[in-house]
């Protein structure tokens, strides 16, 4: 069975320094690298807020935590912060079993 392709949408809020990314379908070690290239160029540009919007994901593997975990580190170097919101159990399960919970901002909404 072949799950649902991965796919992102990212849109910049008025305030200059905030950008949401969208996800869908399932975040693995397959997915294009354009999610994280895009977000470092908007943090270079001088973004420094992300928001993953992770209520249509389907699936997180190893891979997708490192690079939540690489992102969160840019953002914090910017003096910003990443949050992930509304992880579906699928999503929220990998963070709580490695123990990014206690390091990753985790909202429902």
């Amino acid at each position: 069975m072949i799950g649902q392709e991965f796919t992102h949408s990212i849109r910049r809020h008025p305030d200059g320094q905030t950008v949401t990314a969208t996800l869908t379908g399932e975040w693995d070690v397959l997915a294009d690298g354009s999610l994280v290239s895009e977000l470092n160029a908007l943090l270079d540009e001088g973004y420094r807020n992300v928001i993953v919007d992770a209520a249509a994901l389907t699936f997180c593997d190893s891979s997708c935590l490192g690079q939540l975990v690489g992102l969160h580190r840019r953002t914090a170097e910017r003096g910003g912060w990443l949050r992930v919101v509304a992880p579906p159990f699928a999503v929220r399960r990998p963070i709580e079993l490695t123990g990014l919970d206690q390091v990753l901002e985790i909202t429902d909404r």
